[in-house]
């Protein structure tokens, strides 16, 4: 059955059902609506018509019979809310609802429902939708939490849709998480204890030797590199010569093409146009760009699949994740959930291609993390 969260405020408790507004209920049959919101928390079984838009519009998926009623009561509802926001009306203590008026209200609901419906009806699901959905969850859910940004309040604002790959994007509004200069990294604090991030090493080489059908190095992959030559080689030389030939389809190195299968991968995964992804993700690409396109998407589709697991590891704790990096985590973490690091790291390690390792670091801002 349809229905739609009214306010993302976890403090408002109306939605709106079957035509009319009601107290909120977390029942079963309640199970289709627009996107998540932290209310649905508890739920997995939620499907999000959302997902099934190409760039998160709701126009998009809007049928032509209901575009221009559309356009006239969400017009009304966007001059309302400006009004609302100018006046600087307390939103936190305060519901959206509040300010509206029910007819308007009921008709903007009545609305989006018939799109979402539509959508749900009329439109094929996507074939990557099990990690869109982790992922859209994930970045709803952070996009909620606010840390302390130079000393106010921020929230990020991760987009699902940003990117050809899937990778994550940041908007321009928020915590600028993806693209944050190292100097502004001191500034970003946790709410909780201490920050903890969980991070991959060196996770497209990874994800490319996976792809060949490689077992995954339980020792820093560069080192296993070396390992597997008779040149003298320090670690930063090898470290600089495998990612020169890895974006470089031109490059030719024996050794590296060896271990690793390169252009087999390419061909395997290649698809009419472009790329098909073990996450099914299509993208579209030229034969220059399509080997990088199929690493960089699926080890971003790692990382999201391996947080979701830390999310529901970390259910009902302080700990939370605020931030997803394109091969790490960042747990906002509770000094009560110490217990649970260890395993937590070997969670998000564990991986559908083997057991990645997972480099860990803590500290008190972004800025001065230290490895452990």
């Amino acid at each position: 059955m349809y229905f739609q969260i009214i306010d993302n405020n976890k403090k408002c408790l109306k939605m709106y059902v079957s035509g009319d507004l009601a107290d909120f209920q977390n029942l079963p049959e309640l199970n289709k609506t627009w996107r998540h919101t932290d209310h649905l928390s508890d739920r997995d079984d939620v499907d999000y018509a959302y997902l099934y838009t190409s760039d998160g519009e709701i126009e998009s998926v809007c049928p032509i019979f209901i575009l221009d009623s559309w356009k006239c009561t969400s017009g009304r509802i966007s001059a309302i809310m400006k009004s609302v926001v100018t006046s600087k009306c307390n939103l936190q203590d305060h519901c959206i609802y509040d300010y509206i008026p029910s007819d308007i209200l009921l008709d903007f609901l009545k609305d989006k429902g018939n799109i979402i419906k539509h959508a749900f009806e009329n439109i094929r699901r996507p074939a990557h939708y099990d990690v869109l959905k982790k992922a859209h969850i994930l970045t709803e859910e952070m996009n909620a939490k606010s840390n302390l940004y130079n000393g106010e309040l921020k929230n990020t604002n991760y987009s699902i849709f940003g990117t050809r790959t899937g990778r994550l994007s940041n908007k321009k509004s928020g915590i600028p998480i993806l693209t944050m200069k190292r100097e502004d990294r001191s500034s970003l604090e946790p709410s909780n204890d201490l920050f903890v991030e969980f991070d991959f090493n060196a996770a497209e080489l990874r994800t490319l030797l996976a792809l060949s059908g490689k077992e995954q190095p339980l020792n820093d992959i560069h080192e296993w590199n070396m390992q597997q030559t008779p040149d003298k080689i320090t670690r930063e030389e090898m470290k600089k010569r495998t990612f020169a030939w890895l974006y470089n389809p031109e490059a030719r190195d024996p050794l590296l093409e060896r271990l690793y299968n390169r252009d087999w991968v390419k061909d395997n995964y290649r698809h009419k146009d472009g790329v098909k992804t073990p996450f099914l993700r299509y993208i579209e690409t030229d034969e220059r760009r399509a080997l990088n396109y199929i690493i960089q998407s699926t080890s971003s589709d790692v990382c999201i699949e391996q947080a979701y697991k830390l999310r529901e590891f970390f259910k009902g704790c302080r700990t939370k994740i605020c931030y997803l990096l394109h091969d790490s985590v960042i747990l906002d973490f509770a000094k009560e959930d110490v217990d649970k690091f260890v395993e937590a790291k070997s969670i998000f390690g564990n991986t559908r291609f083997g057991q990645y390792v997972v480099n860990s670091s803590i500290g008190k801002n972004f800025g001065e993390m230290k490895e452990i």
